[in-house]
């Protein structure tokens, strides 16, 4: 069954509407992945020669199937024995995070010092005041996205969340913080009102656990799965922070102390593994930095669980995506030859149309950290 794909020019403040340029329905390959915590990505192929397709070009968002909402990054042309194709690859809309990093607000120039932007309170508060700081609002016109919209504060997410950013890119402060309060976010446009909008997605629980909403379980037995795959990856966990408080003159005077989960006792022998973590505490008061220290480290050190994932192959039928369930929402994943039954999110959907049809794998829980991810966490914690 052939895809709608809807191309727009986006709004800007010289042509402040989405303007349709055209809709194609020629797609040979199409691949979608929605993530939770951070943007996803998609891929779609095109004979160069059908309709509309010359309209698909790097700056231009897409609408496909009526859901998924992208901007195009790349364009690729080639010839082949099937003729010239037209290859576009893009991130989802909430990818335009990756567009900005986090600076002062009050800065008005990119020249001369600029310090670390602290915010307190709700997950969602902090994560609406990065967006509006860096994003929505903030105080170089410049760095504006031209009809962007932060919607209302709820308080979602952990009560009395803190954070403290200079330089990072937003979508990785979004995401540390969702990570570790259970928020994903998502940017989508308003058509009629030629608007962005920025909020966050807290998720709905479909487990087998409640009863208030449909329950999502996918299973081999009960034919809502056709693969499963369950992995444990703790090649990168740790389970004791050595953890130095950043800003001494001298590294030997520097504050370091030791810290373990709450609810875990001090490894010991071959299962205490160790690591170290360099912090910066926002100008703590006498006597505070403890647990302001202490509070951060147990942050960071949610990223260094053992990752526990299950990946799906949903077979569509009893259980429909987007309507029973979204990215974001709490399910049940089982197999009973395994031994194993989870409660995890749905932290990523990928959706490939083909020639074969369309088929959903679904990926539950924290992945393995790859290489560059690997790299990246060891950077924040220098």
């Amino acid at each position: 069954m052939p895809v709608e794909i809807r191309i727009f020019d986006p709004p800007e403040e010289q042509a402040p509407t989405f303007r349709s340029v055209g809709r194609c329905t020629a797609a040979t390959e199409l691949t979608l992945v929605e993530r939770h915590w951070t943007p996803g990505y998609f891929t779609l192929t095109v004979p160069d020669q059908a309709r509309h397709a010359p309209e698909l070009v790097p700056g231009r968002l897409v609408l496909v199937d009526g859901a998924f909402w992208g901007i195009i990054d790349d364009l690729t042309l080639a010839h082949d024995s099937g003729g010239e194709m037209r290859t576009l690859r893009g991130r989802q809309l909430k990818g335009l995070t990756q567009d900005r990093i986090t600076i002062p607000p009050g800065a008005t120039a990119v020249t001369g010092a600029q310090g670390y932007d602290p915010v307190n309170g709700s997950t969602e508060t902090c994560m609406k005041h990065y967006v509006s700081a860096n994003l929505a609002s903030p105080t170089l016109p410049a760095r504006r996205l031209w009809g962007l919209e932060v919607a209302e504060d709820l308080g979602r997410g952990v009560a009395e969340d803190k954070y403290m950013s200079r330089h990072e890119i937003l979508s990785d402060v979004l995401a540390a913080l969702g990570e570790a309060s259970g928020l994903g976010y998502d940017i989508t446009p308003d058509l009629t009102r030629h608007t962005f909008r920025f909020d966050v997605v807290e998720g709905e629980d479909h487990t087998a656990l409640q009863s208030d909403r449909t329950r999502v379980i996918f299973d081999l037995d009960r034919r809502t799965a056709q693969a499963q795959t369950y992995e444990e990856a703790g090649s990168d966990a740790r389970n004791l922070f050595y953890t130095t408080l950043a800003g001494s003159e001298f590294a030997d005077e520097a504050l370091t102390v030791s810290y373990v989960r709450d609810g875990e006792e001090e490894p010991v022998g071959i299962r205490r593994r160790e690591t170290h973590l360099s912090l910066s505490v926002d100008a703590p008061e006498p006597g505070s930095e403890y647990d302001e220290l202490r509070r951060l480290a147990l942050i960071q050190a949610e990223q260094y669980r053992t990752a526990q994932s299950f990946t799906c192959e949903i077979l569509d039928g009893r259980y429909v995506y987007r309507r029973d369930y979204r990215v974001g929402d709490l399910v049940t994943c089982r197999n009973r030859g395994w031994g194993v039954e989870t409660h995890p999110r749905l932290t990523e959907m990928q959706t490939v149309w083909s020639a074969s049809g369309v088929r959903h794998t679904a990926t539950f829980g924290a992945a393995p950290l790859s290489v560059f991810a690997r790299l990246r966490r060891e950077m924040r914690a220098r």
